[in-house]
């Protein structure tokens, strides 16, 4: 086992970054979250994890204010699939919002056990690899699209922005936090105004150092698939 991991509050500190050295690699990032499972929920907890209710509240107060046609992101009957969803934080969030029809993901097994006992998820898939197509997913399938936690350094690179915004319907949102010394550190900003110029979506709503944990905040952003 990791000598990361452990159920000890205080090494909830240790073992939220040593997530962050796992330099992208599926397999490394699928075994630490598989042994982190259990203890993940206090560990957060400890450092004061505020970003899934943060995020949820963001994708509900989003709307477009530029004439686009947007799905309604405060309809609690829309699809939205909580992308990276770990032991189910952002979909006990979205459960207490009414949201009736979420779908979770996530690379690690034993993450997604752990989301399956909140009964927040209609339909949860492991094994999936935001990297990459998943064919567990349909382009344009959901309204909305969540991903929280996931853009943070060792785990995936801002291209996989692209996998969210092809399984979201056109209109759709796509909302996600970028950990700031992760936004610091890599090109999301590039890879943002990119897939902004190509029209695969456009930025809408946009908060900088938002409420994320206790050592740093993130950003978090709002895109409608076009």
């Amino acid at each position: 086992m990791n000598q990361a991991v452990t159920t000890k509050s205080n090494d909830s500190f240790d073992a939220i970054k040593g997530a962050h050295v796992l330099s992208g690699d599926s397999e490394k990032i699928q075994e630490y979250y598989d042994q982190w499972a259990t203890a993940y929920d206090s560990d957060v907890s400890n450092e004061e994890y505020t970003g899934p209710k943060y995020i949820v509240n963001f994708l509900t107060e989003s709307n477009s204010n530029n004439g686009l046609k947007t799905i309604d992101a405060s309809n609690q009957n829309i699809e939205i699939l909580d992308a990276g969803c770990g032991t189910g934080l952002v979909g006990i969030v979205l459960k207490h919002k009414g949201y009736q029809n979420v779908d979770g993901c996530d690379l690690s097994p034993g993450m997604v056990e752990q989301a399956r006992s909140t009964g927040a998820y209609n339909v949860l898939e492991s094994g999936i690899d935001l990297t990459k197509v998943n064919e567990a997913y349909e382009d344009n399938q959901y309204d909305a699209t969540v991903c929280c936690g996931v853009f943070t350094l060792g785990h995936v690179p801002p291209t996989a922005l692209l996998e969210l915004i092809r399984i979201t319907k056109p209109g759709g949102w796509v909302v996600v936090s970028t950990r700031k010394s992760y936004y610091d550190s890599t090109n999301f900003q590039e890879v943002c105004d990119r897939y902004q110029q190509e029209g695969k979506v456009k930025l809408i709503n946009h908060v900088k150092d938002g409420p994320y944990i206790a050592e740093e905040g993130a950003h978090y952003w709002a895109f409608v698939v076009c």
